[in-house]
């Protein structure tokens, strides 16, 4: 069994009160998860013990750090199953989508070509790429949602291929929708139409492992504070002989070999993406999330948090006047309560201590299409609970008679 007593007991916020007296229930880990001690501890162990540099000096504390560093890249690599040399680290998945978008249509966009984005996704995904198109004279084509639940429509998106569609570029999962996209059959099909792939993983981070090398996908951007890591890190993997093949994005320190007055010489991946001093502590705590992660039963999770959307699904089912959107399937519940504002309804539930998120989460274009100007959004993690749920449905019950007062 999962012991959900025993999971929440690394996350000290948890157990903390607000200024208003009430217990914290946090249920909004898709805007940000929480932190467990582990990784608190290692970025505070960082400055307060070896903070130096990484990649110059020769003495202790820079050693450490930059073994700390490289630990990081290691167990990311060893966690999805892929090269650590196929990791390069960015400030999170807006940095790694704006360094892929930025770099590699450098290397394959040209006038007339196509980028294919999905209705739902996040404006980080799908602005870069707008940009891209923009200045190398390449077309957006969006691939449509179908049915009550904004699926991705897998039949149309395999007839949207033609010679010169060079990119998809989508979602592993909707963090809005809650929907979970088969990205190997999305991947299986962009390559056998000759086109490239590159999956946002942002809102998958904390459901656990997945091998990368099966997915086969060109390239996965993801964020660290997604998954129990700190703000600030998050990483690119891209195939190797793709890295190696673009240009670099920031270009400074670090990621050269030979710099002359006239010329420059720069390594190759994942050096030549990591310009600058990177967030050395961000990426160690990251390394620490990972270990985390690597050490939670999956087994038993995924059926806790299976368990745990259902049960979220069917109760929030009894609310008067809630309109659900998408699936849900992640732990992920966009919704509204007729006639009441989302902000509204975020506003109540955080009188009781409760954190959602309202808005348009980032995703206007989707907003559009579900006909709404915004959601409110619950989002689960493996440390919520049954009673928080029942206690957020009593909530909600109440909100339309908050404002008949």
């Amino acid at each position: 069994m999962f012991d959900v007593s025993q999971f929440r007991s690394h996350f000290p916020i948890l157990n903390s009160s607000l200024s208003s007296g009430k217990k914290l229930v946090y249920v909004d880990t898709a805007s940000t998860s929480q932190k467990p001690s582990c990784v608190i501890d290692s970025v505070c162990d960082f400055y307060r013990s070896y903070n130096a540099n990484v990649n110059h000096g020769l003495y202790d504390f820079a050693v450490r750090a930059t073994e700390a560093y490289e630990l990081t890249r290691f167990r990311i690599g060893k966690y999805f199953n892929v090269s650590e040399k196929e990791i390069a680290f960015t400030y999170g998945t807006t940095d790694g989508m704006n360094t892929l978008a930025a770099s590699y249509s450098r290397k394959i966009l040209s006038a007339g070509d196509e980028v294919l984005v999905g209705a739902a996704e996040h404006h980080s995904s799908c602005l870069p790429w707008r940009r891209a198109c923009a200045d190398t004279g390449a077309t957006v084509k969006i691939i449509p949602l179908r049915g009550k639940q904004y699926e991705l429509d897998v039949d149309f998106y395999r007839s949207m291929f033609g010679k010169r569609t060079k990119l998809v570029v989508i979602q592993h999962i909707s963090n809005v929708l809650g929907n979970i996209n088969d990205i190997k059959l999305l991947t299986r099909i962009a390559h056998e139409n000759g086109a490239k792939i590159v999956i946002d993983g942002a809102a998958s981070m904390a459901h656990g492992p997945f091998d990368l090398s099966d997915i086969d996908c060109d390239f996965f951007v993801t964020s660290g504070h997604k998954a129990f890591g700190p703000s600030g890190s998050g990483f690119l993997f891209g195939k190797s002989h793709l890295l190696d093949e673009m240009p670099p994005f920031r270009v400074g320190g670090q990621m050269v070999n030979e710099v002359s007055f006239t010329d420059a010489l720069y390594k190759l991946s994942p050096e030549r993406f990591e310009g600058g001093t990177p967030s050395i502590a961000s990426v160690i705590g990251f390394g620490e999330s990972i270990k985390f992660l690597s050490e939670i039963d999956w087994v038993f999770a995924r059926r806790y948090l299976t368990k745990l959307t259902k049960y979220c699904h069917d109760r929030l089912l009894e609310v008067d006047g809630i309109e659900l959107y998408g699936s849900g399937n992640a732990g992920i519940f966009s919704f509204n309560i007729a006639p009441l504002h989302c902000h509204d309804v975020a506003t109540i539930l955080a009188k009781y201590g409760i954190a959602i998120r309202a808005g348009h989460h980032c995703v206007q274009p989707l907003m559009s299409l579900l006909g709404t100007n915004g959601t409110a959004r619950i989002s689960l993690c493996l440390y919520n609970t049954i009673e928080e749920i029942d206690f957020i449905v009593d909530i909600l019950k109440t909100c339309k008679s908050y404002f008949a007062r």
